[in-house]
């Protein structure tokens, strides 16, 4: 170590010579790759004597309670990675590539790292050769190949878990009640809402509630009934891919968001896919770049089509006002420039709101505006405004299905109840 500070004290401040500069920059990094390694060693020794560690290393520093927690946390990756423990302390990697790992170790499952930990000599090579970023990028990789592996033996599990039982209740109703693997699951869901979409978009049976909520579990409830009896909908279940280039992952790709509430192991997901209509929609800064159909339809009809709800839902899984909960698809659409005073229905003009806030908007003087980037501004009675940043999928999830068999039906069949 003692060439590498001399490399770096042997630099004249009027120094013009790039390679000696280069030289002494490279040294300097190692060196600080060597004192992080320093650091982790001695914290690791005095956790073993101090009863309050932070509270040592931090004294000691003088740093904070925070900066003595994360040297710390290297010690814990070092210890469940040795290999990367042993290049920390020969200062071949920095404290920052082992911060890249810690990472990763926290998002899997207990179960799981040892599978992260297997595969210290490729990471650490990683790791040697190039930055925390070139670091992250292979740890991405290799946490997809985990979780998929891993994902497909879960899945397994949770089918041999599948159960459904039946009993009477007090008042004679008979009950089901039942737990499905995520695959099932989902396709009985687009089954049922198949089946909601074409026995009840134009009428509904006698004696629906007229309490949003009850109604759309009565209609559910029928649907069910309906298949039972061989009538409902077969269509293809539809799926809406969002790809939002805004801020890519760590391996440099967009973010995908998939439409929906589970995971699924990807031959899971292109069995599906093969089964299913996708509808793809991309996305940067609230501007959508490619949707499939027409998106403006100006003042030719005051109903949106089901393109334009596909791509507001890939915009929007739950109501647009901040805050709020309510499922896209128990949404109504809104004109912001109104339909009676001349608003077109167009895609820059429509916007998702709950029953509540749609009320809002035309009882109680709620007034709305949205940039083209679907910035929104709300202003209230009093004067007060409230703005919003363009909206960003993966910002706002929600639990409960995200995608649809059919969502044509929902402003007739379900609508939400908020106090």
């Amino acid at each position: 170590m003692w060439g590498l500070v001399e490399t770096v004290a042997a630099v004249d401040p009027s120094c013009r010579d790039r390679d000696q500069l280069r030289a002494a920059v490279a040294a300097g990094a190692r060196l600080r790759a060597w004192l992080d390694g320093r650091d982790v060693q001695l914290a690791a020794q005095l956790a073993q004597v101090a009863s309050f560690p932070e509270q040592a290393i931090a004294q000691a520093a003088r740093s904070s309670l925070r900066d003595a927690g994360r040297i710390l946390d290297r010690v814990r990756t070092a210890e469940a990675m040795p290999p990367l423990g042993d290049a920390l302390a020969a200062g071949t990697v920095s404290g920052a590539h082992v911060d890249v790992i810690g990472r990763a170790l926290r998002q899997l499952e207990p179960h799981q790292r040892p599978m992260l930990t297997a595969r210290a000599d490729r990471l650490v090579e990683v790791a040697a050769g190039g930055s925390p970023e070139d670091l992250s990028r292979a740890v991405a990789v290799e946490l997809r190949r985990i979780q998929h592996d891993d994902a497909m033996a879960r899945l397994e599990r949770q089918r041999r878990a599948t159960r459904l039982r039946s009993w009477v209740d007090g008042e004679g109703m008979w009950c089901l009640t039942g737990r499905f693997d995520p695959a099932t699951g989902l396709a009985l869901h687009s089954r049922l809402d198949a089946t909601m979409a074409a026995l009840y978009t134009d009428s509904v049976p006698d004696g629906c509630p007229s309490d949003p909520l009850e109604r759309h579990g009565y209609l559910r409830a029928h649907a069910l009934v309906a298949l039972t009896h061989g009538r409902g909908g077969a269509g293809r279940p539809e799926v809406v891919v969002v790809v939002d280039t805004t801020t890519p992952d760590p391996a440099d790709a967009p973010t995908i968001d998939w439409g929906l509430p589970i995971e699924l192991p990807t031959p899971i997901l292109h069995r599906l896919f093969a089964e299913a209509d996708i509808h793809p929609v991309i996305v940067h800064r609230g501007v959508v770049l490619h949707a499939p159909g027409q998106l403006d339809l100006g003042r030719s009809t005051r109903l949106a089509n089901r393109a334009q709800r596909r791509t507001l839902q890939a915009l929007y899984p739950t109501c647009a006002i901040p805050g709020c909960t309510t499922r896209y698809q128990l949404c109504k659409l809104h004109h912001v420039h109104w339909w009676e005073h001349g608003g077109s229905t167009d895609l820059h003009n429509l916007l998702p709101l709950c029953v509540t806030h749609h009320h809002a908007v035309h009882h109680r003087h709620w007034q709305l505006n949205l940039t083209p980037n679907r910035q929104l501004t709300i202003t209230y009675p009093d004067g007060t405004t409230n703005r919003t940043a363009p909206p960003r999928r993966a910002d706002r999830r929600v639990p409960g299905p995200t995608g649809s068999a059919s969502d044509d039906h929902h402003d007739k069949i379900a609508t939400p109840l908020r106090m």
